[in-house]
């Protein structure tokens, strides 16, 4: 697997000019003492948390480490990806990254508001040391032990690309969490659980209801294609930020909530496309 690290973007260079947007309880969360890796479990197919991501992508790479974000994206995007990074980020540095075959997958994944993360990690990466890992692997059937193991075997060696390195992956929930996927017989770690516990922090999403883009309904149902679905509201709607508290959420360090709603993202390519 190749890295960024190789390219500019890990180039010492002037400070950034621009403030970061401001998102309350993330100074705490980078000055936890040994965090190396910081997983944001999210329910893909939302405009809002990606967007908060590049936010806490902005403040890490202020402190002057190192800083990788993980995207779950098959490793074979890598070389697009580290292209793009090294770009203008015009149009036709970006038509040539969604030539790369993830993007034509029509889920959660591949949403404009995952291709604006990585934009703003691009914009970050031109002025700080910060490149993008393709940290999925494909699994034989949906969720395995072999992916949850190659998942974190991908963080943890783009944690250890340079001294002092932080990684912070947008995944999952279920892939980000500290506790075993007991949906499967037997149950098996998921990536979060593998990676080094002294050195990772896991935080889940506020759960305020709202819209994602995804293939199937939350909590099962039949499926109606891909589109645009509910989410189903089961607390109020919470102030934007992030808040460190083990007991709220079983396997997570936190909770992290955009301060509204969610809303859907679709692809970025049309269907077929």
């Amino acid at each position: 697997m190749r890295f960024l690290f190789a390219a500019a973007a890990l180039i010492a260079v002037a400070p950034a000019g621009a403030a970061c947007p401001p998102l309350p309880g993330i100074d705490a969360v980078l000055a936890r003492p040994g965090l190396q890796y910081l997983l944001f479990g999210e329910y893909h197919g939302t405009s809002e948390m990606p967007a908060l991501v590049a936010d806490a992508l902005c403040s890490a790479a202020g402190s002057g480490r190192p800083v990788v974000l993980g995207v779950e994206f098959d490793a074979s995007a890598q070389p697009s990806l580290d292209a793009y990074m090294a770009s203008d980020g015009g149009a036709e540095a970006r038509r040539a990254m969604l030539r790369a075959g993830i993007w034509r997958e029509e889920g959660g994944r591949t949403t404009s508001a995952i291709m604006e993360l990585i934009e703003a990690a691009r914009r970050l990466g031109r002025r700080q040391r910060l490149g993008v890992v393709a940290f999925d692997s494909p699994p034989e059937r949906g969720t395995s032990a072999r992916r949850e193991a190659a998942m974190a075997e991908a963080l943890r060696k783009a944690g250890e690309r340079a001294p002092g390195t932080l990684v912070i992956a947008l995944t999952g929930a279920g892939h980000a969490g500290k506790t075993a996927w007991t949906s499967y017989t037997p149950p098996f770690p998921s990536a979060g659980q593998l990676l080094p516990a002294e050195k990772t922090m896991a935080l889940s999403f506020a759960r305020p209801g709202g819209r994602f883009w995804g293939c199937q309904p939350a909590n099962g149902g039949e499926p109606e294609g891909c589109k645009s679905y509910d989410m189903p509201v089961r607390e109020p709607v919470a102030p934007r930020g992030i808040v460190l508290d083990a007991s709220i959420r079983d396997g997570f360090d936190g909770i992290y909530s955009t301060g509204s709603q969610y809303s859907a993202s679709q692809p970025v390519l049309p269907k077929g496309g």
